[in-house]
């Protein structure tokens, strides 16, 4: 007979948790529990079901505070909207096994459950095609980075040749460069590529300048997660 895995769900999102509840209540070999509400003493949490922020919090607090038995059986399963590179690898690097997007399937969220509760991480498909992606693009380097954020803000090549102190026909080849390693062929589509990734936040554009799309423009949430995501792309 299977083990039984003993999850305990704790999402920010009141109706989110109740689904999460709902579809993990149908599998056989998980008892379920609700964070507050029926959450049991000790450390018998096998796996724990979070929002991005509860989950980077409990695995940062699992790593700090707990001595090392809790810490190899408590694994957090984080359930989020964003499928964002930088955002994944954040909460990976910070203690998280498993990462899920909402759009996910009950068949995968038990197969993650399932992992973590094995000692395994898990990634769902469209988690593990975004890191996959961006394994296979080829890093920028310094100097293309400093391009593409004055670039961003609607610089033109004389004027980034001017704040660099590089030549011009040294900007157009970054440019050219940045243009070939995002997939973009145009600068405003290589800005929007570099903020959808995590490269950039959202710049205010020069007077003049193209503004970068609402819809593809996600703000960073601190300077830390910038330097984590900068650090995945800049070579």
């Amino acid at each position: 007979m299977r083990k039984r895995i003993n999850v305990l769900v704790r999402h920010s999102e009141p109706l989110l948790g109740v689904g999460l509840v709902a579809a993990l209540r149908q599998q056989p070999d998980f008892e379920v529990f609700v964070h507050g509400v029926d959450e049991p003493a000790g450390s018998s949490i096998d796996v724990v079901v979070a929002d991005y922020q509860a989950g980077l919090a409990l695995a940062a607090g699992l790593r700090r505070d707990a001595g090392p038995a809790a810490r190899a059986r408590a694994k957090v399963m984080v359930v989020a909207m964003s499928g964002r590179e930088h955002e994944i690898r954040l909460a990976l690097e910070g203690g998280v096994h498993g990462y899920l997007l909402l759009g996910c399937g009950i068949e995968d969220l038990a197969a993650g459950v399932r992992s973590l509760g094995r000692g395994a991480r898990y990634l769902s498909p469209a988690a593990a095609q975004c890191l996959a992606e961006s394994l296979a693009r080829e890093a920028l380097t310094v100097r293309e980075a400093d391009v593409l954020r004055l670039l961003a803000l609607g610089h033109s090549n004389k004027a980034i040749a001017r704040e660099l102190g590089i030549a011009v026909g040294t900007v157009k080849a970054h440019v050219k460069r940045i243009l070939e390693k995002l997939g973009a062929t145009t600068r405003t589509e290589a800005a929007s590529i570099a903020v959808r990734h995590g490269l950039l936040e959202v710049p205010a554009p020069a007077a003049g300048a193209p503004a970068i799309h609402a819809s593809t423009a996600t703000p960073m949430a601190s300077r830390a997660d910038r330097r984590i995501a900068q650090s995945a792309w800049v070579a």
